[in-house]
């Protein structure tokens, strides 16, 4: 017998007895985290860019009251206050930036030239894009609430809404507003 022939069945011997051990691996299906799924999957420019372009989506974090957001394709951001007839014109931006510890984060920015109100500001304000994406109460694809190209909302909201879906059966009973 020769020593190489001898050392396979060894080797497989030792394979078998660390199958055989308990493991520290997981047995049980992972569980989905998808607030942790979402963040990874929009922290690079690309994937923030995408989670914002042509989406509405309702805001009711930091100063001022709740805002509801079109965030067009084309980098503008309008924003409907709650409390407010006029339609906030802003921009939105995807960047790559380095943390304080050198480490390369993406962030969403917005801008509202002339504006400092409600927590809208003429500065570029940034926050890390899993971040941003994460806090938001509400997204959805298109504008339902028909913000784009308006100056002036079509009503004023008079109390924060429960959800989106609020304020689109309020726009939708509007009549005589056409689909476009």
């Amino acid at each position: 017998m020769s020593l190489r022939s001898a050392f396979v069945p060894a080797s497989l011997a030792l394979v078998l007895v660390a199958c055989s051990q308990p493991s520290d691996a997981p047995t049980n299906p992972a569980t989905p985290m998808p607030g942790i799924d979402y963040a990874a999957e929009n922290s690079t420019v690309h994937g923030a860019a995408r989670a914002m372009r042509n989406h509405t989506w309702l805001w009711t974090r930091g100063p001022g009251p709740v805002q509801i957001h079109y965030s067009t394709a084309d980098g503008r951001d309008l924003v409907w206050m709650v409390g407010q007839r006029r339609i906030f014109q802003g921009e939105w931006m995807v960047q790559n930036t380095s943390d304080s510890s050198g480490q390369q984060i993406t962030q969403i920015c917005l801008r509202y030239p002339g504006v400092n109100y409600g927590g809208l500001s003429a500065t570029l304000t940034c926050r890390p894009a899993g971040t941003f994406l994460g806090e938001m109460q509400q997204r959805e694809g298109g504008d339902p609430l028909r913000m784009n190209g308006r100056t002036q909302a079509l009503f004023v909201i008079d109390k924060p809404p429960a959800n989106l879906a609020e304020i689109e059966g309020r726009v939708a009973s509007i009549k005589g507003l056409s689909n476009y």
